[in-house]
Protein backbone atom coordinates (compact mmCIF):
# COMPACT_ATOMS: atom_id res chain seq x y z
CA UNK A 1 0.00 0.00 0.00
CA UNK A 2 2.08 2.91 -1.04
CA UNK A 3 2.32 5.98 1.49
CA UNK A 4 2.95 9.46 -0.44
CA UNK A 5 4.64 12.01 1.74
CA UNK A 6 6.13 15.71 1.43
CA UNK A 7 9.63 16.46 2.02
CA UNK A 8 9.67 20.47 1.05
CA UNK A 9 8.24 20.88 -2.21
CA UNK A 10 8.79 17.18 -3.57
CA UNK A 11 6.75 14.08 -2.81
CA UNK A 12 7.91 10.91 -2.15
CA UNK A 13 6.26 7.31 -2.49
CA UNK A 14 7.32 4.44 -0.38
CA UNK A 15 5.93 0.45 -0.96
CA UNK A 16 8.23 -2.01 0.07
CA UNK A 17 7.86 -3.53 4.28
CA UNK A 18 11.23 -3.52 5.37
CA UNK A 19 12.61 -7.41 6.47
CA UNK A 20 13.86 -7.28 9.70
CA UNK A 21 16.24 -10.03 11.13
CA UNK A 22 16.07 -10.43 14.49
CA UNK A 23 19.41 -9.43 15.78
CA UNK A 24 19.46 -10.77 19.73
CA UNK A 25 18.55 -14.25 18.48
CA UNK A 26 19.94 -13.94 14.97
CA UNK A 27 16.98 -15.65 13.88
CA UNK A 28 16.65 -13.95 10.59
CA UNK A 29 12.81 -14.41 10.13
CA UNK A 30 11.39 -11.75 7.57
CA UNK A 31 7.68 -10.24 8.85
CA UNK A 32 5.58 -8.36 6.05
CA UNK A 33 2.26 -7.14 6.23
CA UNK A 34 -1.07 -9.31 4.87
CA UNK A 35 -1.93 -9.58 1.39
CA UNK A 36 -2.98 -5.61 0.56
CA UNK A 37 -0.28 -4.02 2.44
CA UNK A 38 -2.53 -3.41 5.40
CA UNK A 39 -1.50 -5.52 8.86
CA UNK A 40 -4.73 -4.80 9.99
CA UNK A 41 -7.33 -5.71 7.93
CA UNK A 42 -9.57 -4.81 9.88
CA UNK A 43 -10.12 -5.15 13.37
CA UNK A 44 -9.54 -8.87 13.65
CA UNK A 45 -8.84 -9.38 10.24
CA UNK A 46 -5.44 -11.80 9.19
CA UNK A 47 -2.45 -12.02 11.02
CA UNK A 48 0.78 -9.99 8.97
CA UNK A 49 2.51 -13.06 7.07
CA UNK A 50 5.75 -14.38 8.63
CA UNK A 51 8.14 -16.17 6.72
CA UNK A 52 11.02 -18.54 8.43
CA UNK A 53 14.57 -19.12 7.08
CA UNK A 54 14.94 -20.53 3.74
CA UNK A 55 11.86 -18.43 2.41
CA UNK A 56 8.61 -21.14 3.47
CA UNK A 57 5.53 -20.21 5.56
CA UNK A 58 5.53 -20.38 8.92
CA UNK A 59 4.00 -23.77 9.85
CA UNK A 60 0.24 -23.69 11.06
CA UNK A 61 1.23 -26.89 14.04
CA UNK A 62 1.98 -25.43 17.47
CA UNK A 63 4.59 -22.46 18.03
CA UNK A 64 8.36 -23.87 18.25
CA UNK A 65 9.73 -22.44 21.74
CA UNK A 66 10.13 -18.78 22.21
CA UNK A 67 13.66 -17.25 21.13
CA UNK A 68 13.72 -14.80 24.21
CA UNK A 69 14.27 -16.17 27.64
CA UNK A 70 13.99 -12.84 29.24
CA UNK A 71 10.90 -14.48 31.58
CA UNK A 72 10.74 -17.41 33.57
CA UNK A 73 7.83 -19.44 33.08
CA UNK A 74 6.24 -18.23 35.98
CA UNK A 75 6.57 -15.13 34.72
CA UNK A 76 5.66 -15.58 30.93
CA UNK A 77 2.52 -15.97 30.61
CA UNK A 78 1.14 -13.46 33.83
CA UNK A 79 -1.94 -11.31 32.34
CA UNK A 80 -2.71 -13.18 29.38
CA UNK A 81 -5.50 -16.52 29.31
CA UNK A 82 -7.16 -17.77 26.59
CA UNK A 83 -10.00 -15.17 27.05
CA UNK A 84 -8.15 -12.03 28.09
CA UNK A 85 -5.23 -9.67 28.07
CA UNK A 86 -4.66 -7.13 31.29
CA UNK A 87 -2.53 -4.36 30.68
CA UNK A 88 -1.98 -0.96 32.86
CA UNK A 89 -0.72 2.54 31.80
CA UNK A 90 1.10 5.02 34.23
CA UNK A 91 -0.17 8.75 32.65
CA UNK A 92 -0.44 12.19 33.64
CA UNK A 93 -4.31 12.12 34.33
CA UNK A 94 -4.00 14.90 36.11
CA UNK A 95 -4.20 17.14 33.40
CA UNK A 96 -6.59 15.69 32.03
CA UNK A 97 -9.09 18.12 32.65
CA UNK A 98 -6.79 20.67 30.57
CA UNK A 99 -7.18 18.37 27.34
CA UNK A 100 -10.90 18.17 28.28
CA UNK A 101 -10.41 14.03 28.66
CA UNK A 102 -10.43 11.49 31.28
CA UNK A 103 -9.43 8.02 31.22
CA UNK A 104 -13.07 6.65 30.49
CA UNK A 105 -12.13 8.11 26.56
CA UNK A 106 -8.88 6.41 26.28
CA UNK A 107 -9.86 2.96 25.21
CA UNK A 108 -12.38 3.75 22.36
CA UNK A 109 -9.85 1.69 19.95
CA UNK A 110 -9.77 -1.52 22.69
CA UNK A 111 -13.73 -1.44 22.70
CA UNK A 112 -14.33 -1.54 18.85
CA UNK A 113 -10.95 -4.61 18.91
CA UNK A 114 -13.02 -6.16 21.84
CA UNK A 115 -16.34 -5.92 20.05
CA UNK A 116 -15.12 -7.32 16.66
CA UNK A 117 -13.85 -10.64 18.50
CA UNK A 118 -10.58 -9.58 20.44
CA UNK A 119 -7.23 -10.55 19.35
CA UNK A 120 -7.28 -14.32 18.49
CA UNK A 121 -10.61 -14.62 20.76
CA UNK A 122 -8.84 -12.33 23.73
CA UNK A 123 -10.45 -9.37 25.07
CA UNK A 124 -8.08 -6.51 25.59
CA UNK A 125 -8.73 -4.88 29.52
CA UNK A 126 -6.35 -2.05 29.78
CA UNK A 127 -6.47 0.06 32.68
CA UNK A 128 -5.05 3.49 34.18
CA UNK A 129 -2.67 4.86 36.70
CA UNK A 130 -2.26 8.85 37.44
CA UNK A 131 1.58 9.22 37.26
CA UNK A 132 0.86 13.40 38.38
CA UNK A 133 3.40 13.86 35.91
CA UNK A 134 6.26 13.22 38.52
CA UNK A 135 8.73 10.47 38.52
CA UNK A 136 8.47 9.15 41.90
CA UNK A 137 4.63 9.01 41.61
CA UNK A 138 5.25 6.89 37.61
CA UNK A 139 7.28 4.23 39.86
CA UNK A 140 3.82 4.54 42.50
CA UNK A 141 1.44 3.74 39.64
CA UNK A 142 3.74 1.01 37.90
CA UNK A 143 3.64 -0.71 41.40
CA UNK A 144 0.34 -0.53 41.14
CA UNK A 145 0.07 -2.12 37.77
CA UNK A 146 2.70 -4.55 38.49
CA UNK A 147 -0.43 -5.54 41.79
CA UNK A 148 -3.03 -5.81 38.87
CA UNK A 149 -1.39 -8.89 37.41
CA UNK A 150 -0.70 -7.15 34.08
CA UNK A 151 0.83 -9.19 30.90
CA UNK A 152 3.02 -5.50 30.32
CA UNK A 153 3.06 -2.20 31.65
CA UNK A 154 2.21 0.96 29.02
CA UNK A 155 4.04 4.62 29.57
CA UNK A 156 2.39 7.52 28.77
CA UNK A 157 4.43 10.80 27.43
CA UNK A 158 6.35 12.07 30.51
CA UNK A 159 10.00 12.79 29.85
CA UNK A 160 11.22 12.97 33.29
CA UNK A 161 8.41 9.70 34.28
CA UNK A 162 9.64 7.05 31.80
CA UNK A 163 12.94 7.04 32.40
CA UNK A 164 12.79 6.26 36.36
CA UNK A 165 9.99 3.79 35.25
CA UNK A 166 12.71 2.04 33.25
CA UNK A 167 14.63 1.59 36.13
CA UNK A 168 12.02 0.19 37.88
CA UNK A 169 11.39 -2.30 35.40
CA UNK A 170 14.62 -4.25 35.60
CA UNK A 171 14.49 -4.52 38.69
CA UNK A 172 10.61 -5.45 38.42
CA UNK A 173 10.93 -8.03 35.23
CA UNK A 174 8.25 -5.93 33.76
CA UNK A 175 7.99 -5.85 30.20
CA UNK A 176 7.48 -2.03 29.69
CA UNK A 177 6.20 -0.49 26.44
CA UNK A 178 6.47 3.42 26.67
CA UNK A 179 6.78 7.02 25.09
CA UNK A 180 9.56 9.02 23.94
CA UNK A 181 12.12 9.12 26.35
CA UNK A 182 16.06 9.54 25.83
CA UNK A 183 19.04 6.40 24.79
CA UNK A 184 20.71 7.95 27.28
CA UNK A 185 20.40 5.77 30.67
CA UNK A 186 19.43 2.48 28.44
CA UNK A 187 22.78 0.73 28.55
CA UNK A 188 22.26 -3.11 29.65
CA UNK A 189 18.55 -2.58 30.04
CA UNK A 190 16.68 -5.53 28.98
CA UNK A 191 12.57 -5.11 29.69
CA UNK A 192 11.62 -1.70 28.03
CA UNK A 193 10.89 -0.75 24.62
CA UNK A 194 9.39 2.04 22.67
CA UNK A 195 8.45 2.82 18.96
CA UNK A 196 9.20 6.02 18.96
CA UNK A 197 11.79 8.58 18.22
CA UNK A 198 13.74 9.26 21.37
CA UNK A 199 14.40 12.67 22.93
CA UNK A 200 17.97 13.10 21.47
CA UNK A 201 16.25 12.52 17.92
CA UNK A 202 13.45 15.17 18.71
CA UNK A 203 16.29 17.82 19.69
CA UNK A 204 18.06 16.88 16.67
CA UNK A 205 15.24 17.55 14.24
CA UNK A 206 14.32 20.57 15.83
CA UNK A 207 17.98 21.53 15.13
CA UNK A 208 17.28 20.72 11.53
CA UNK A 209 14.12 22.62 11.66
CA UNK A 210 16.21 25.56 12.30
CA UNK A 211 19.24 24.95 9.92
CA UNK A 212 16.76 23.69 6.93
CA UNK A 213 14.50 27.18 7.29
CA UNK A 214 15.69 29.85 9.20
CA UNK A 215 19.39 30.20 7.91
CA UNK A 216 20.92 33.21 9.20
CA UNK A 217 18.72 33.47 11.82
CA UNK A 218 19.73 33.93 15.53
CA UNK A 219 18.29 31.10 18.00
CA UNK A 220 16.85 31.02 21.31
CA UNK A 221 16.96 28.12 23.36
CA UNK A 222 13.89 28.03 26.64
CA UNK A 223 14.46 24.90 27.67
CA UNK A 224 13.12 22.46 30.49
CA UNK A 225 15.42 22.15 33.51
CA UNK A 226 15.69 18.44 33.53
CA UNK A 227 18.17 16.00 32.87
CA UNK A 228 16.02 13.55 31.43
CA UNK A 229 15.02 16.59 29.02
CA UNK A 230 18.54 18.09 28.27
CA UNK A 231 19.87 14.99 26.08
CA UNK A 232 17.73 16.87 23.47
CA UNK A 233 18.94 19.99 24.08
CA UNK A 234 22.57 18.70 23.77
CA UNK A 235 21.49 17.30 20.26
CA UNK A 236 20.01 20.03 18.75
CA UNK A 237 23.29 22.12 19.65
CA UNK A 238 25.79 19.60 18.06
CA UNK A 239 23.30 20.47 14.82
CA UNK A 240 23.74 24.23 15.06
CA UNK A 241 27.54 23.67 15.86
CA UNK A 242 27.92 21.63 12.81
CA UNK A 243 25.03 24.44 10.76
CA UNK A 244 26.75 27.19 11.79
CA UNK A 245 23.39 28.54 13.96
CA UNK A 246 23.76 31.06 15.95
CA UNK A 247 22.55 30.36 19.98
CA UNK A 248 22.19 34.10 21.30
CA UNK A 249 20.25 33.20 24.51
CA UNK A 250 19.43 29.84 26.34
CA UNK A 251 16.88 29.79 29.47
CA UNK A 252 16.13 27.17 31.97
CA UNK A 253 12.50 27.38 33.51
CA UNK A 254 11.45 25.22 36.15
CA UNK A 255 8.49 22.98 35.75
CA UNK A 256 5.09 24.48 36.34
CA UNK A 257 7.12 27.50 36.49
CA UNK A 258 4.10 30.03 35.95
CA UNK A 259 5.95 32.94 34.76
CA UNK A 260 8.45 33.15 31.88
CA UNK A 261 8.62 37.43 32.65
CA UNK A 262 12.70 37.29 32.43
CA UNK A 263 13.07 34.34 30.32
CA UNK A 264 11.37 35.79 27.58
CA UNK A 265 13.35 39.57 28.09
CA UNK A 266 16.10 37.50 27.77
CA UNK A 267 14.99 36.03 24.43
CA UNK A 268 15.03 39.79 23.02
CA UNK A 269 17.97 39.41 20.27
CA UNK A 270 16.82 35.69 19.06
CA UNK A 271 14.64 36.07 15.73
CA UNK A 272 13.39 32.11 16.51
CA UNK A 273 12.53 31.11 19.78
CA UNK A 274 12.64 27.01 20.99
CA UNK A 275 10.65 25.98 23.30
CA UNK A 276 11.51 22.56 24.52
CA UNK A 277 8.68 22.05 26.93
CA UNK A 278 5.44 20.73 27.05
CA UNK A 279 2.38 22.39 26.09
CA UNK A 280 0.80 23.53 28.82
CA UNK A 281 4.07 25.75 29.30
CA UNK A 282 4.79 26.60 26.08
CA UNK A 283 1.05 27.66 25.75
CA UNK A 284 2.23 29.96 29.08
CA UNK A 285 5.48 31.39 27.24
CA UNK A 286 4.22 32.20 24.10
CA UNK A 287 0.70 33.95 25.53
CA UNK A 288 2.85 35.81 27.63
CA UNK A 289 5.49 36.55 24.90
CA UNK A 290 2.80 38.19 23.13
CA UNK A 291 1.57 39.98 25.95
CA UNK A 292 5.20 41.63 26.36
CA UNK A 293 4.88 42.37 22.21
CA UNK A 294 7.61 39.62 21.42
CA UNK A 295 7.16 38.30 18.32
CA UNK A 296 10.11 35.99 16.93
CA UNK A 297 9.17 32.48 15.33
CA UNK A 298 8.70 30.10 17.26
CA UNK A 299 9.33 26.27 17.66
CA UNK A 300 7.75 23.69 20.18
CA UNK A 301 6.08 20.59 20.56
CA UNK A 302 2.50 20.75 18.25
CA UNK A 303 -0.91 20.38 20.05
CA UNK A 304 -4.43 21.87 19.54
CA UNK A 305 -4.42 22.85 22.82
CA UNK A 306 -1.86 25.25 22.33
CA UNK A 307 -3.05 26.60 19.00
CA UNK A 308 -6.73 26.62 20.19
CA UNK A 309 -5.80 28.79 23.37
CA UNK A 310 -3.92 31.53 21.22
CA UNK A 311 -6.04 31.25 18.34
CA UNK A 312 -5.19 34.17 16.10
CA UNK A 313 -1.87 34.88 17.88
CA UNK A 314 -0.95 31.59 16.57
CA UNK A 315 -1.08 32.66 12.90
CA UNK A 316 0.56 35.60 13.28
CA UNK A 317 3.75 34.59 12.47
CA UNK A 318 2.61 30.66 12.17
CA UNK A 319 4.06 28.15 14.87
CA UNK A 320 5.87 25.18 13.68
CA UNK A 321 6.29 22.56 15.68
CA UNK A 322 8.14 19.19 15.12
CA UNK A 323 6.13 15.63 16.67
CA UNK A 324 6.34 11.82 17.11
CA UNK A 325 2.43 11.54 16.73
CA UNK A 326 0.65 12.70 13.55
CA UNK A 327 -1.54 15.73 13.17
CA UNK A 328 -5.22 15.59 13.40
CA UNK A 329 -7.96 18.30 12.81
CA UNK A 330 -11.51 17.09 13.00
CA UNK A 331 -12.97 16.25 9.42
CA UNK A 332 -10.46 17.34 7.70
CA UNK A 333 -9.18 14.99 5.15
CA UNK A 334 -7.34 17.74 2.51
CA UNK A 335 -3.59 17.92 1.95
CA UNK A 336 -1.27 15.45 3.94
CA UNK A 337 -4.19 14.72 6.02
CA UNK A 338 -5.19 12.57 2.98
CA UNK A 339 -2.37 10.11 3.32
CA UNK A 340 -3.80 8.82 6.11
CA UNK A 341 -7.57 9.53 5.86
CA UNK A 342 -8.99 6.29 6.22
CA UNK A 343 -7.56 5.92 9.78
CA UNK A 344 -9.32 9.30 10.55
CA UNK A 345 -12.01 8.13 9.30
CA UNK A 346 -11.90 5.00 11.63
CA UNK A 347 -11.09 7.24 14.53
CA UNK A 348 -14.26 9.26 14.43
CA UNK A 349 -16.95 6.62 13.24
CA UNK A 350 -15.42 4.48 16.50
CA UNK A 351 -15.18 8.03 18.52
CA UNK A 352 -19.13 8.35 17.63
CA UNK A 353 -19.58 4.89 18.34
CA UNK A 354 -18.59 4.85 21.47
CA UNK A 355 -18.13 8.08 23.10
CA UNK A 356 -20.28 10.56 21.23
CA UNK A 357 -20.34 13.20 23.94
CA UNK A 358 -16.26 13.97 23.18
CA UNK A 359 -15.29 17.29 21.42
CA UNK A 360 -13.04 15.26 18.75
CA UNK A 361 -13.07 18.83 17.60
CA UNK A 362 -11.60 20.61 20.80
CA UNK A 363 -8.43 20.65 22.27
CA UNK A 364 -8.65 16.58 23.02
CA UNK A 365 -8.75 15.54 19.47
CA UNK A 366 -5.01 15.31 18.54
CA UNK A 367 -4.30 14.08 21.92
CA UNK A 368 -6.89 11.18 21.66
CA UNK A 369 -5.69 10.60 18.14
CA UNK A 370 -2.40 10.11 19.36
CA UNK A 371 -3.80 7.66 22.05
CA UNK A 372 -5.58 5.88 19.44
CA UNK A 373 -2.01 5.51 16.86
CA UNK A 374 -0.69 4.13 19.75
CA UNK A 375 -2.91 1.39 20.53
CA UNK A 376 -3.54 0.21 16.85
CA UNK A 377 0.11 0.05 16.65
CA UNK A 378 -0.43 -2.33 20.15
CA UNK A 379 -2.62 -3.83 18.13
CA UNK A 380 -0.25 -5.14 15.11
CA UNK A 381 2.35 -6.34 17.83
CA UNK A 382 0.05 -8.38 19.71
CA UNK A 383 -1.45 -9.73 16.67
CA UNK A 384 2.07 -10.74 15.04
CA UNK A 385 2.60 -12.16 18.58
CA UNK A 386 0.01 -15.03 17.72
CA UNK A 387 -2.52 -17.39 19.50
CA UNK A 388 0.37 -18.43 21.59
CA UNK A 389 1.70 -15.14 22.68
CA UNK A 390 3.16 -14.64 26.09
CA UNK A 391 5.96 -11.64 27.00
CA UNK A 392 9.03 -14.42 25.83
CA UNK A 393 7.07 -14.36 22.28
CA UNK A 394 6.44 -10.84 22.41
CA UNK A 395 10.04 -9.68 22.77
CA UNK A 396 10.33 -12.40 19.49
CA UNK A 397 8.63 -9.87 17.87
CA UNK A 398 9.64 -6.82 19.38
CA UNK A 399 13.90 -7.13 19.08
CA UNK A 400 13.20 -8.35 15.27
CA UNK A 401 10.22 -6.22 13.84
CA UNK A 402 10.86 -3.67 10.81
CA UNK A 403 7.83 -1.93 8.62
CA UNK A 404 7.16 0.61 6.53
CA UNK A 405 3.99 2.84 7.27
CA UNK A 406 2.74 -0.55 8.93
CA UNK A 407 -0.69 1.67 8.98
CA UNK A 408 -1.62 5.26 7.29
CA UNK A 409 -0.95 7.00 10.22
CA UNK A 410 2.13 5.46 11.29
CA UNK A 411 6.11 6.01 10.60
CA UNK A 412 8.73 3.58 9.82
CA UNK A 413 9.75 1.06 12.48
CA UNK A 414 12.72 -0.76 12.81
CA UNK A 415 13.71 -2.39 16.24
CA UNK A 416 16.54 -4.27 14.00
CA UNK A 417 18.60 -0.83 13.73
CA UNK A 418 22.16 -1.92 14.95
CA UNK A 419 22.72 0.03 18.46
CA UNK A 420 19.00 0.67 19.05
CA UNK A 421 18.21 -2.91 20.55
CA UNK A 422 15.13 -1.64 22.27
CA UNK A 423 13.97 1.73 19.94
CA UNK A 424 12.06 1.32 16.76
CA UNK A 425 11.26 4.75 16.18
CA UNK A 426 13.59 7.65 13.97
CA UNK A 427 10.74 9.61 12.28
CA UNK A 428 8.87 12.21 12.21
CA UNK A 429 6.21 14.78 11.40
CA UNK A 430 6.98 18.73 11.10
CA UNK A 431 3.91 20.74 11.12
CA UNK A 432 2.90 24.22 11.45
CA UNK A 433 -0.31 25.94 12.57
CA UNK A 434 -3.22 26.76 10.11
CA UNK A 435 -6.98 27.54 10.30
CA UNK A 436 -9.25 24.49 9.83
CA UNK A 437 -12.47 24.14 8.00
CA UNK A 438 -14.49 24.65 11.06
CA UNK A 439 -12.64 27.63 11.73
CA UNK A 440 -10.17 26.04 14.79
CA UNK A 441 -6.94 27.07 14.48
CA UNK A 442 -4.98 23.66 14.60
CA UNK A 443 -2.06 22.11 13.36
CA UNK A 444 -1.43 19.69 10.15
CA UNK A 445 1.84 18.19 8.57
CA UNK A 446 4.39 19.86 6.27
CA UNK A 447 6.52 16.90 6.18
CA UNK A 448 5.22 13.35 7.73
CA UNK A 449 7.90 10.84 8.16
CA UNK A 450 10.96 12.44 7.66
CA UNK A 451 14.35 11.35 9.28
CA UNK A 452 16.34 13.95 8.20
CA UNK A 453 15.08 17.24 6.81
CA UNK A 454 19.03 17.95 5.53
Amino acid sequence: MPRTVAAGDRDRTTTSLGEGADTTTGDGATRTTAAGGDPFAGASGTVPKVTVPGGGPAPTTASPPARSTLFTSKEDSVGITKTSIDLCAHAALTYGAAFNTSKDDLNVYWSAVNDAGGIFGRKVNVTYENDNYSPDTAVQAATACKGKGIFFLLGGIGFDQIPAVRNWAETNHMLYLHHTATVQGTANQRYSFTGLPSTEKMGEMFGELVAARYKGKKVGIIKRNSPNWEPGVTAFKAIAKKYGISIVAERAVQNNQGSYTQEILDMQQADVVWIWENALASTQIVKQAKAQNFNPDWLLFPFNLTSQTLGQDALNPKLVGVAMYPAYSKGDLSGQFAGYAEDIKEFEAQYKKYRPNVDLGGVAGDLLFLNWTGQKGLHLLLKQCGPDCTRNRLVDVLTGFKATRPFPSSCNVDFSRPGFARMGGFSVNIMETYRAPDNAVNWRNTDTCVEHLL
